[in-house]
């Protein structure tokens, strides 16, 4: 190599050169604008090596009106955000995942109307590359995003003719699961505390209630929770005992309204599991918190965070994921709110 190098940073001209190549077609290889021979990117690739070339990242950004960054967009108070242990694992899991590949990862929360409109503006205005989309349920929203040109990922959307790509645990078959589980222990009147309307989620672990209890579901012993939070889940099991004093079993949506569901049960002189069985879905720290631990499915949310920015680089560089579903398989943990695990359940590769 020219001595006259070491004292600068190499260059496209000087990989150029050294390929023998013009320097519009090491441009043209470098940003990806265009067909490139497979003999002349090889031999890009080892000019590249010979001139200790280092690409301007800047630079290249620029020229292909890349950003080099990706929104984490969440539907949520900001104060749930930073204590719902399965959304901050997510924005764990794809922050490394995007990091790996060089992308800086922006959170962004979606608390109101005002807060939408804007979010709307800046991704559709070429501020990210791509988003991840978590806990969304403004449909208005998602179709805007949907309908631009920037790729999005998704977790369960309120927007399935949208055919967003999307990557979820599996809510249905996981509640599916548990509940039929607690029917084994030999409870005879079971409850369901079904999450909020509005969230998608809450539909899918309905359908997995729905599919345990067969021809047993008793709509009557239905209540839906008025938001993800503890106060809901009283609110809902003083409303079910209302409704049916000696049921025997609760599914809950979610650990805190499961939580939720035992303090009320303890108020009104019930016992946990003796009198009445309880179940919750996450196996979020509340899970371990609640007197007695909770019995209740466990998701990878790490696992789902990943692969949500892997799939979203995966547009990015191209590629038409259009309709692609992926379900990441959960786990029941088996504690003592709800008794004795059934002797005849099979459990699925995983329980716990």
């Amino acid at each position: 190599m020219n001595p006259s190098r070491r004292a600068r940073r190499a260059t496209i001209k000087d990989v150029a050169d050294a390929a023998g190549i013009s320097h519009a077609t090491v441009s043209r290889y470098l940003n990806r604008t265009s067909y490139v021979s497979k003999a002349s990117g090889r031999a890009i690739e080892e000019a590249i090596q010979q001139v200790n070339y280092v690409p301007n990242r800047t630079a290249r950004s620029l020229v292909r009106q890349e950003t080099r960054a990706v929104a984490f967009i969440v539907r949520e108070h900001p104060d749930m955000f930073f204590v719902d242990a399965n959304l901050s694992n997510m924005a764990i899991g794809a922050n490394a995942a995007l990091s790996e590949r060089d992308y800086q990862m922006f959170l962004l929360i979606v608390d109101s109307p005002r807060s939408a409109d804007r979010i709307t503006e800046l991704i559709t205005g070429g501020f990210v590359d791509g988003a991840i989309l978590v806990a969304m349920h403004d449909e208005d929203m998602v179709t805007d995003l949907a309908r631009s040109a920037t790729p999005i990922v998704t977790a369960s959307t309120p927007s399935p003719e949208l055919a967003i790509p999307r990557v979820d645990t599996d809510n249905v078959g996981g509640t599916q699961r548990i509940t039929r589980m607690l029917r084994e222990t030999g409870r005879t009147q079971i409850a369901e505390i079904r999450g909020p309307a509005h969230v998608p989620v809450s539909k899918l672990r309905h359908e997995g209630f729905r599919a345990a209890m067969g021809d047993e579901l008793d709509e009557n012993l239905v209540v839906e929770a008025a938001e993800w939070s503890l106060a809901a889940g009283l609110d809902a099991m003083r409303e079910l005992l209302r409704r049916a004093p000696q049921l025997d079993g609760v599914v809950a949506a979610s650990d805190l309204l499961a939580a939720g569901a035992i303090d009320a049960l303890r108020a009104h002189g019930r016992s946990v599991p003796d009198d009445v069985a309880v179940v919750g879905f996450d196996d979020s720290p509340w899970a371990v918190r609640t007197q007695p631990p909770l019995s209740t499915v466990r998701q990878d949310t790490l696992v789902t965070g990943t692969r949500m920015a892997e799939l979203l680089l995966q547009q990015i560089g191209g590629e038409d994921l259009t309709g692609y579903s992926e379900i990441i398989p959960n786990t029941v943990v088996w504690r003592e709110s709800a008794g004795s695990r059934p002797v005849q359940h099979g459990a699925t590769a995983g329980d716990e």
